[in-house]
């Protein structure tokens, strides 16, 4: 008799299994899986651009004029993004899957238009990701998205991997994701600065694989500049020169390589130096209705080029060096400090320091902080030391006059 009593219960668990599994799962035949995204206001319209993964072509490790191009690139139009997304079903047979998108590019006119429409976007939908690489053009984001890039399957990632590397070597650009823009657009300042990229050398689209086939390609996607954005909006930009200056006061030098002038000769860049290690402390003042922001840089790296006349093996040239090199590393974040003051833009985070240190100043002086921050006195102070000079104290040419002598 138990067992009669429990028969309906079994039967109610074996009915329970079928449901058990993968409910949600995602048919790679159903979905059309975006790698990069780009952004234009075009014709008083949103227009979005899609860099869509071919399956069938992506097999190869790199990129060749036989295997052809691994994505393919379309576009659709509408009063608002989500709009726009809808209407891809009117020419694609599957679904657009951004859960694997790696970069936003957007455009200048797009960029000026607002991004906070991109934001509201980015922050309701479950399958975006916060980790994708955002970036600007002064052209179209389209265009730029159609370009292939050799050595790289996918150009999406190929331009993710390309900041990621310039962030880790060169330290002229940070890369921006998506969480850090929204972070920082939310934060005391919004105020960020997004660097971008550019199609340089003749121009001419390489959106073909058989341009790949060559030893040499007519043009190639870049780096170029950054964009300031304040508010929600594109407000100028700057050159990679002056980017590297921001990159120094902001702490997010990681290594980097300084060309400096010689001691007795201020002008002539002939030397450089790896910087292997740098540190950056913000320290801010008040006095009066003005803020004074002390910059204090620490540096240490490896002697790369000397061609200058003093000997590295003594001390007193290895100082000189130093403050040599230190003097051309604070022209660069003076660069950088007047570029930015330009736009009355905080993509430096004084704001963010002062609103921390001194929560009850910064209530009051919130409201006129571009301004204020314009206005700001910055002192700077750069410190460098010489780890190795390498195998000689001498530049070549020095070594080579001795030789003769």
């Amino acid at each position: 008799m138990k067992g009669w009593r429990l028969l309906p219960g079994l039967l109610a668990l074996l009915a329970c299994l079928p449901l058990a599994g993968c409910w949600n799962r995602v048919e790679l035949s159903d979905i059309a899986i975006v790698s990069a995204t780009g952004v234009d206001w075009k014709d008083g319209q949103w227009q979005l651009s899609y860099q869509v993964v071919i399956p069938q072509a992506i097999s190869g490790q790199s990129p060749s004029a036989d295997s052809g191009a691994a994505v393919n690139v379309f576009s659709t139009r509408g009063e608002n993004f989500r709009g726009a997304i809808s209407k891809a079903s009117l020419e694609t047979p599957r679904r657009l899957f951004f859960a694997h998108n790696q970069i936003v590019i957007i455009g200048q006119e797009a960029a000026r238009k607002g991004i906070s429409t991109l934001a509201e976007a980015y922050l309701r939908t479950p399958d975006s990701r916060e980790t994708v690489s955002v970036f600007l053009t002064k052209g179209s984001a389209r265009r730029v998205l159609e370009q292939l890039i050799p050595l790289e399957k996918i150009p999406g990632a190929a331009i993710q991997q390309m900041v990621f590397n310039e962030e880790l070597n060169g330290s002229t650009f940070q890369e921006m994701t998506m969480h850090k823009v929204l972070e920082n657009l939310l934060g005391s300042a919004q105020a960020v600065g997004i660097p971008s990229l550019a199609i340089t050398g003749t121009g001419e689209s390489l959106d073909q694989a058989d341009k790949l086939a060559r030893t040499n390609t007519p043009s190639k996607v870049r780096l170029l500049d950054l964009g300031i954005v304040s508010g929600d909006k594109l407000v100028g930009w700057i050159t990679k020169e002056e980017s590297s200056g921001v990159m120094w006061i902001t702490d997010q030098i990681k290594k980097s390589t300084v060309s400096f002038a010689c001691p007795d000769d201020g002008e002539n860049k002939v030397s450089s130096i790896r910087i292997t290690k740098a540190s950056t402390k913000l320290r801010p003042q008040r006095s009066g209705d003005k803020w004074t922001m002390h910059v204090e840089t620490r540096a240490e790296g490896t002697l790369l080029e000397y061609n200058c006349g003093g000997d590295m093996m003594q001390p007193k040239q290895v100082d000189a060096t130093g403050q040599a090199i230190a003097q051309s590393i604070k022209g660069t974040m003076e660069s950088g400090w007047k570029a930015v003051a330009k736009y009355k833009s905080d993509v430096l985070g004084f704001g963010d320091l002062i609103h921390r240190k001194h929560p009850g100043t910064w209530k009051q002086i919130k409201g006129e902080w571009p301004d204020l921050f314009a206005r700001m006195d910055v002192k700077i102070q750069v410190k460098v030391r010489v780890n190795s000079t390498g195998m000689s104290g001498n530049s070549f040419k020095k070594v080579q006059e001795k030789a003769r002598s």
